[in-house]
């Protein structure tokens, strides 16, 4: 995902310890002179992703804070990166989630994301 963006021309930063700490409120930082986001990346080997409440709260509090555009990025296997707006997450019985045919019709793609 890093590459992805560099090549595209933005400046990215991967946001130490994310994936590996509770503290980190996202995974990468990036920019390109008027689009500033902040990506919470996910993978998922299934046909649905489930994510904590609590993690996108502090991901959204943290990209307003900075004043970056928060994405979840989701890469479904073989399907590639999805990117949605956290508002787009399916509310579930246990937390939040987005499955694969909800990405495909509410995501974005990279292209569509990083276009100038």
């Amino acid at each position: 995902m890093y590459h992805l963006f560099c090549e595209a021309g933005f400046k990215c930063v991967r946001v130490a310890g994310s994936g590996l700490m509770e503290e980190t409120s996202c995974d990468l930082i990036v920019g390109k002179f008027n689009k500033k986001y902040a990506i919470e990346v996910k993978s998922c080997k299934s046909k649905k992703r489930y994510l904590e409440p609590k993690q996108i709260e502090e991901f959204l509090i943290f990209s307003e804070i900075f004043g970056l555009k928060p994405f979840i990025a989701v890469r479904f296997n073989h399907a590639g990166w999805y990117f949605l707006k956290p508002q787009q997450l399916e509310k579930t019985e246990s937390g939040l989630a987005i499955s694969l045919e909800e990405a495909k019709k509410k995501g974005k793609r990279f292209w569509d994301l990083a276009e100038k």
